[in-house]
């Protein structure tokens, strides 16, 4: 089971200036495969195997963990878009669950309002039980980003319902902040974001019958009941 302990996350919360992939080594948050002998791969609830497995629950349970995460972001923010004022936001949204942490935590940090749109089947809904100002600026947070499928979804969601808002951006791109920018290939192609994220880094996915790693004799398990299968590698 993927678990850390309260005493651990106190210990961790007096490193503040931790780089963020050591803060989540250190909270057991993520596995990459690193090629050493008798190392695992990831199998997937999709079938699919991976060289990589990020866990953030496991740290954003935390409050002072995601707090940490949370002030890095918006500093790095700050130093990369000194253009996109984080004065102007007015609205923090994110999709549930994973991300309603980290997105409450940098409104709370932002001095801001936070919503979050809610799953419906593979769409994202407004369910209307928030109220955001007329002409609202919103800034988008998300814990984890692969394909920015989710992050339009919640954007989409957000629009038809409340049309009077924006979202902030520059240069006709949308600003979305995460934690984990995880694609398959760097870089990728021209999109309608502009992605902040603290760590960013290629995770493959593959069908099992084209797994190169099954092919150098690694076996394929299931991530969280053998996770200190995975961690004792790194």
């Amino acid at each position: 089971m993927i678990e850390m302990d309260i005493e651990k996350a106190r210990e961790i919360l007096k490193i503040e200036d931790d780089l963020p992939e050591e803060l989540l080594s250190r909270c057991d948050a993520i596995w990459i495969y690193s090629e050493r002998e008798g190392e695992p791969h990831a199998l997937l609830t999709s079938g699919k195997h991976s060289d990589g497995y990020i866990n953030l629950n496991a740290l954003l349970q935390f409050p002072n963990l995601c707090q940490i995460l949370a002030k890095q972001l918006i500093q790095k923010w700050i130093n990369e878009w000194p253009k996109i004022p984080y004065k102007k936001v007015d609205v923090v949204a994110s999709s549930t669950f994973a991300a309603t942490p980290l997105g409450q935590e940098v409104a709370r940090q932002l001095g801001t309002m936070f919503v979050f749109t809610e799953k419906d089947g593979d769409q994202q809904k407004w369910s209307g039980r928030f109220d955001l100002p007329e002409g609202a600026t919103i800034l988008q947070a998300e814990e984890l980003i692969t394909t920015l499928g989710t992050t339009r979804k919640v954007k989409e969601a957000i629009l038809n319902a409340n049309p009077n808002v924006k979202f902030l951006g520059a240069n006709g791109k949308t600003l979305v902040l995460t934690v984990f920018h995880r694609p398959e290939k760097f870089p990728i192609p021209d999109t309608d974001y502009e992605v902040v994220s603290l760590i960013a880094k290629e995770i493959h996915n593959w069908d099992p019958d084209k797994c190169p790693l099954c092919q150098k004799g690694s076996p394929a398990l299931k991530p969280k009941p053998n996770w200190q299968r995975f961690i004792e590698h790194r």
